[in-house]
């Protein structure tokens, strides 16, 4: 059984060989025609694969970006992140902005143990913060509770949030993001223990954010500094519009009811603002997680899209790639004859014709990967979305050309193994 197996596997190989060394000549046979024809699998493969490079670059940002405000995050808003059709707009103008004391309110009723609540303001600077002759404008203070560290999961490569106590007495703490220590200190580990002034305030740098980065929504914790909310309402105006405030509630375990949280919100803040069962909510639960899977429309149907640019290229290169395969049958009908007279079976003539229309379509799904990849290089340092080529599109890419190259010489292959050898011989 062994020397079966060996014995098929010694004739596959030399099969492959020998499709391999004919898939050669035909390219260089006829060099014009096959070129052309591995041109439609070369720019359908680069068409696919660029595009879904490009979606998986889009996923990957879209996803760390929400990761960025908050995995699983509902936040209790004036404003919804979409309107809906029926909404007109301006009615959202009369509703009350979220306020610290009904956050204060909301805590009382979830399990600190099971949800992190916390509160926001985000107000743009007004002025420029300082540290020697150093100084930064054009950065957002958030003022915010002690709880917000939990919600948002921040990383630090110096110091440390500020705590409940800090913040209940609140202190004149200061969390800097990393690019305004790196501009105040130049190292922004030097930032920590040091006070900067902002406002003609003194603040106590207690940490320092880990670079992050711009998100797709173009903002960034690199920019920003965190001061306790109730030191922050001393000298900010935090009761505007302006200051954009919000509740955001994490739970703090994956095992959780989505649709129950949310009808626990709806029902505390209704109490909390006093709404009769026939009012509108004036108030608007906002999930991180609606984001991902609003854009999944649009990543639908730029597959689609990508789909359809390159399968035109393939189709036509498909039926290139079997003329080619019925000239090279025809240009071999003797051989044939004489493969056939000598024992060859027709599940040999087949998967010969076959390996070779395979190689074939290999050979431009190969060149499309390579102009895919230089195209990548090329481009990268021109757009801010970081994409590159995945091992999962580099096989999509193979599987492509794999199966192309069967459809394609299925039939000249089985023409060839159905011949009948004394009519081929006949050609010698």
């Amino acid at each position: 059984m062994l020397q079966k197996v060996q014995e098929y596997f010694i004739t596959l190989i030399s099969l492959v060989g020998e499709a391999f060394m004919l898939a050669k000549n035909a390219l260089f046979s006829n060099k014009i025609r096959s070129w052309l024809s591995l041109l439609g699998v070369t720019i359908g493969i680069f068409s696919v694969i660029l595009v879904f490079t490009f979606i998986d670059g889009l996923e990957r940002s879209i996803r760390d970006s929400v990761q960025s405000i908050g995995g699983n995050v509902v936040y209790i808003q004036k404003w919804p992140w979409a309107f809906g059709e029926d909404y007109p707009w301006w009615k959202y103008l009369e509703r009350p902005l979220p306020k610290y004391d009904e956050w204060l309110d909301l805590k009382k009723h979830f399990d600190e143990d099971k949800y992190a609540i916390t509160f926001c303001v985000s107000v743009f600077s007004s002025g420029a913060i300082k540290y020697q002759k150093n100084s930064v404008s054009d950065f957002r203070v958030i003022g915010c509770t002690y709880e917000f560290a939990r919600v948002r999961g921040i990383n630090f490569i110096a110091g440390r949030y500020f705590s409940e106590s800090e913040f209940n007495q609140g202190k004149n703490a200061v969390v800097l993001g990393y690019t305004i220590a790196k501009n105040l200190f130049g190292n922004p580990m030097y930032a920590l223990n040091n006070q900067v002034v902002y406002n003609g305030r003194r603040l106590e740098v207690i940490g320092v954010l880990k670079e992050e980065g711009k998100n797709i929504f173009n903002s960034s914790s690199d920019e920003v500094i965190l001061i306790p909310y109730l030191y922050a309402e001393k000298f900010l105006n935090v009761k505007g519009e302006s200051a954009n405030p919000y509740i955001a509630v994490k739970p703090l375990s994956d095992d959780y009811d989505e649709n129950a949280l949310l009808s626990q919100l709806k029902i505390h803040m209704r109490k909390i603002r006093k709404l009769k069962p026939s009012e509108e909510d004036n108030f608007a639960l906002n999930q991180s997680s609606l984001i991902e899977k609003n854009t999944e429309g649009l990543f639908s149907m730029l597959s689609v899209a990508g789909w359809i640019i390159g399968g035109f290229s393939i189709l036509v290169s498909a039926f290139g790639i079997a003329n080619i395969m019925f000239v090279s049958v025809k240009e071999r009908v003797s051989i044939i004859g004489v493969q056939k007279a000598l024992g060859a079976t027709k599940i040999f003539i087949l998967l010969q014709f076959l390996i070779e229309s395979v190689i074939l379509t290999l050979i431009g799904g190969i060149i499309g990967l390579v102009i895919t990849y230089l195209t990548i290089q090329l481009i990268q340092p021109y757009i801010d979305l970081q994409i590159q080529l995945s091992l999962s599109n580099i096989l999509l890419a193979i599987n492509i050309s794999i199966l192309t190259g069967i459809i394609s010489g299925f039939v000249p292959a089985y023409s060839a193994s159905q011949l009948n050898p004394v009519e081929a011989m006949r050609e010698v």
